[in-house]
């Protein structure tokens, strides 16, 4: 008698395999996406973790000078820009580290796109070509470690805030938080300071690029190559002549 427990079995053990299958293909392609990024991608998120500080600073202001009937809605509110400095904060770190551990390989002019995961055969591995920065990337990179380190210290600052009032969230409590407080808007001011630098940083060096080959200088990317005139023949030049008609 035939086995009916062998064909599930089968099932079972194919069905383990594909999902190994999809769930390295997505761990590779995560570990592509931290192991590089843009230079343009590194100056969006700096320019949205400042946004994004400012943000939460408002919202810590206003939860502090909220009356009691507002207290639970501004603490929500405080909490919610708490969760999105979070994660733009995770992508600081991210940089950082890259930068860190790469060099100057975790800089590419293009990212890699999940075309290679999905179709494997049609995938280019030539995607995201590398960019020197030279002698530049030290201090770009040196302004990455900064930035995380200034982020560690307000992430501490905000989320110490959020988990002390969502156990006091009453006028009392707050006033106990005071030195925390003010620490948190010495470090979110710092953390603003150290992004600019950052930016700044970045602004230098990619003026201190040299121009990719092929372009020369003063030539904007994506512009048209000038060519020579086209010397259009004069009118008195000689014409051509009709084909006389053949004779039947």
């Amino acid at each position: 008698m035939r086995s009916r427990t062998r064909p599930a079995a089968v099932f079972a053990l194919l069905l383990f395999a594909a999902a190994a299958f999809l769930a390295g293909c997505a761990t590779g392609i995560g570990k592509t996406a931290a192991m590089t990024a843009t230079l343009q991608s590194v100056e969006d998120d700096y320019h949205q973790a400042q946004l994004q500080t400012a943000a939460t600073e408002e919202a810590l202001s206003q939860l502090v000078l909220a009356e009691i009937p507002d207290l639970k809605q501004s603490f929500y509110f405080y909490s919610s820009d708490v969760d999105k400095m979070e994660q733009i904060g995770k992508r600081l770190v991210t940089h950082a580290d890259g930068m860190y551990l790469r060099g100057t390989y975790y800089f590419v002019e293009s990212a890699k796109t999940l075309e290679s995961c999905a179709y494997p055969r049609g995938g280019r591995a030539g995607d995201g070509q590398s960019i020197d920065l030279g002698e530049n990337f030290n201090a770009v990179s040196e302004a990455g470690g900064e930035v995380k380190r200034a982020f560690r210290a307000y992430q501490f600052d905000i989320e110490q805030i959020r988990d002390s009032l969502a156990c006091h969230l009453t006028p009392a409590g707050i006033e106990t938080i005071e030195p925390i407080l003010s620490k948190a808007k010495v470090d979110g001011n710092s953390l603003q300071e150290t992004l600019q630098q950052a930016l700044d940083t970045m602004e230098r060096a990619k003026a201190a690029m040299p121009p990719a080959p092929g372009k020369t200088a003063g030539t904007a990317p994506g512009s048209p190559t000038p060519t020579e005139p086209q010397i259009s023949p004069t009118p008195n030049g000689p014409q051509p002549t009709a084909p006389s008609p053949s004779d039947d």
